[in-house]
């Protein structure tokens, strides 16, 4: 019988808590610890909300980590003995006296095809430049970001109509069916990484809010690959009498919306909309 494989997991929003609800029902893998940035959402009542993966955590019954700087808990992690550290979308650079610690290697999951969209942001950024694939890429992790060697790539189709929360579920989804296999390769030695190209290199910056905002001087094309890259947060928007319209969906075919904006080259006909101190509102024509 296979020896099974201990892991320590650091991620916080629902595409870590995805990936690392597979691994946890593998019984191939002994997850030892969960680490998470810190609950810093409220709900209306102003109850903190806990992040996807401090909820796993919880009803997995796991040792839950959520420092506000990691370097915090090296001294915690020191007392564990594991495999891997394996980061998936966890928001902090790792410290390397944290990488030195696992067994094996410490390695991260990156929603792009690297050396493509190093950063933080690299579906938003992805659909922004109108690319057609993007995937998963598994690294180790280095003192330097998204830079280590490659392990395995995966990719996936961008279909004209996807959201970024539409591609992070598919990036997930492609994780869960391979990362157990990549993790049994690596736990024997039966995967040879290869190196970055660094002239090859792009960056995917964390999203500020003033990123989303539509312009009428824009074309629809850029209109509609914001409204789709920022779907989620921050929500693309417009100013139109100094207040703020969020629009979640629109499209460039004629339809029966109350709201029409004229971009540069045409029209975009909104179907979800908010605006400022308004409720949402979702048309179904």
């Amino acid at each position: 019988m296979n020896q099974k494989i201990k892991i320590i997991l650091a991620g916080t929003g629902t595409f870590s808590a995805k990936i690392f609800k597979s691994l946890l029902d593998n019984d191939r893998f002994e997850v030892v610890g969960l680490i998470s940035q810190p609950n810093r959402a409220l709900d209306r009542s102003k109850n903190v909300i806990l992040t996807p993966v401090a909820k796993l955590a919880k009803e997995y019954q796991v040792t839950l980590f959520q420092p506000n700087k990691i370097k915090e808990i090296v001294d915690e992690l020191k007392e564990r003995e594991f495999d891997f550290f394996i980061t998936a979308a966890y928001g902090q650079i790792i410290p390397n006296d944290i990488l030195a610690l696992p067994k094996k290697a410490a390695i991260n999951v990156h929603g792009s095809i690297l050396e493509k969209y190093r950063g933080a942001a690299p579906v938003q950024h992805a659909i922004l430049n109108d690319e057609k694939e993007t995937g998963i890429s598994l690294i180790y992790m280095i003192d330097k970001m998204d830079a280590g060697d490659i392990i395995a790539i995966e990719k996936v189709q961008i279909e004209e109509d996807d959201t970024a929360l539409e591609i992070y579920d598919k990036l997930a989804k492609v994780a869960i069916e391979n990362l157990p296999l990549w993790l049994d390769k690596l736990y024997k030695n039966e995967i040879i990484a290869t190196k970055q190209d660094e002239s090859k290199v792009t960056f995917a910056s964390k999203i500020k809010n003033e990123d989303a905002e539509l312009h009428l001087e824009m074309s629809t094309k850029e209109a509609l690959n914001k409204i789709r890259a920022f779907n989620d947060q921050p929500g693309a928007f417009i100013v139109k009498n100094q207040k703020r319209l969020k629009i979640f969906q629109a499209t460039n075919q004629k339809n029966k919306s109350p709201l029409v904006l004229e971009f540069a080259d045409g029209k975009l006909y909104l179907i979800e909309y908010q605006f400022e101190g308004k409720k949402r509102i979702k048309h179904t024509f």
